[in-house]
């Protein structure tokens, strides 16, 4: 019976092989065990994506373990997992190893060669970090273990073929971000096919490598995409993303003195400093503590930094971010906002400030500054005596009636606590004021 079981599995593995290497995964080896299963469960589901790579069975690889009385201790030697592997017709087998302390933890891969016995070259892994960030870690290790395996990533929501994106793409997940839904119909950044974008997934370096091509190829930039890609599997974070963003908007000569280091810019190491100063300096970012060497860039920081680089112009049309049926209002989705503060001496300004009678500013919001380039071109608002004079407020924009203008450039208006709140459920289930899409109707 024992000969009839292993000659289905060679057949299976002879079959495999026209596919790619037949790879399987052992549990790995660490306590408390339903660990280690969880981990084996995940790499095994992450790595059976692959097109280049076929993945035995676990089921298959259970039964060889019980055959060889294996199934309890693990592998833990090289020649147990050369029996094993050879047993279900694989190529090679990732083993490892876990440990947890406190929070944390820390997982060891590598890859036997079935053939030999041994690890193979270049081709161990290890990542640590939060047990409550588990999956992420995973994602992260099996990335890097395709990486070795078959020298490309494995397939994510940034293919390296951006594919046609319609204008009213809705993404399901996105939130009350505008910034996501910009950036992916410009198609500088793409959410899988069933709509979704992933906003807390990290962007590893091959990732935005492939938004740094998709972005250079759609406009004229003053500099030119700079980055190292020699490990696309690592993950990217925040101070290289904002260094190569702003090498790649600004010419080389912006950065050919350094700036006076003080506050959070002297924590950074002296060749960032330029970069993250002009990246400040022209909106960028908001804080240089945004450019962390220490902090993971999430898919949606990079879609805010992208939507920084080059704002939509006032007059873009961004479809609603949610499915229509969640996002329908009345009288249709808010596409901007105009108040009338006709007959109250407001004047035209390139900094009009909206707070309400309890003193809370309403606009502009101090975290969604545009660049300077664009505040120059656009300004905040437009500033009109009729309505049908601009069209940067959109067909169906929020209508208010200030009660009071005042400071000394007369660019203050002061609202009611009521309109102050109708004004923010709108821009919950829009997103206009984060495009400045605001009209001051002045005399």
């Amino acid at each position: 019976m024992w000969r009839l079981w292993l000659l289905g599995f060679v057949l299976c593995a002879g079959f495999a092989h026209a596919a790619g290497e037949v790879i399987a995964v052992s549990d790995f080896v660490g306590k408390p065990a339903e660990i280690g299963q969880e981990i084996a469960e995940t790499l095994g589901t992450d790595l059976a994506k692959s097109e280049r790579i076929t993945l035995v069975e676990r089921a298959q690889l259970g039964q060889a373990l019980r055959e060889l009385r294996l199934q309890h201790a693990g592998l833990t030697e090289p020649s147990q997992a050369k029996r094993v592997g050879k047993l279900v017709g694989a190529d090679a087998i990732i083993v490892g190893s876990f440990y947890v302390r406190a929070n944390q933890i820390v997982i060891n891969a590598r890859v036997v060669d079935v053939r030999t016995g041994k690890v193979m070259a270049g081709r161990a892994e290890n990542v640590q970090g939060s047990l409550d960030r588990l999956h992420t870690l995973l994602g992260d290790l099996a990335n890097r273990l395709h990486v070795r395996l078959t020298g490309q990533e494995l397939a994510s929501v940034e293919p390296s073929t951006p594919r046609a994106v319609s204008a009213n793409v809705q993404i399901v997940d996105a939130g009350d971000d505008p910034e996501i839904l910009y950036v992916v119909q410009q198609g500088w950044m793409l959410g899988t096919p069933d709509g979704y974008f992933l906003p807390d997934k990290p962007v590893t370096v091959g990732d935005f490598a492939r938004v740094m091509s998709r972005l250079a190829s759609s406009r004229k930039w003053d500099g030119k995409p700079e980055l190292d890609t020699s490990r696309p599997g690592d993950l990217m974070n925040m101070l290289r993303a904002i260094v190569a963003l702003t090498r790649l908007a600004l010419p080389p000569e912006r950065f050919a003195e350094q700036p006076y280091a003080e506050g959070a810019l002297v924590l950074l190491p002296p060749w960032a400093r330029p970069y993250v100063h002009q990246a400040q300096q022209q909106g960028y970012i908001r804080d240089i503590q945004e450019a962390s060497p220490h902090r993971v860039l999430k898919r949606r920081q990079l879609a805010e930094l992208l939507a920084r680089l080059v704002p939509p112009p006032p007059t873009a049309q961004i479809a609603s971010l949610l499915p229509a049926s969640s996002a329908a209002v009345s009288g249709g989705a808010w596409t901007g906002l105009v108040i009338d503060a006709r007959g109250l001496g407001m004047r035209s300004s390139m900094n009009p400030t909206v707070t309400d009678t309890d003193g809370r500013q309403i606009y502009p919001d101090p975290r969604h500054v545009p660049p300077v380039d664009y505040i120059q071109e656009y300004g905040m608002a437009d500033f009109v005596k009729m309505e049908e004079q601009s069209k940067r407020a959109g067909d169906n924009p929020v209508y208010v009636r200030p009660i009071q203008v005042k400071g000394p450039g007369r660019d203050t208006v002061v609202i009611t606590v009521t309109d102050a709140e109708r004004i923010l459920e709108a821009e919950k289930q829009s997103g206009f004021l984060k495009r400045w899409r605001v009209v001051f109707l002045v005399d």
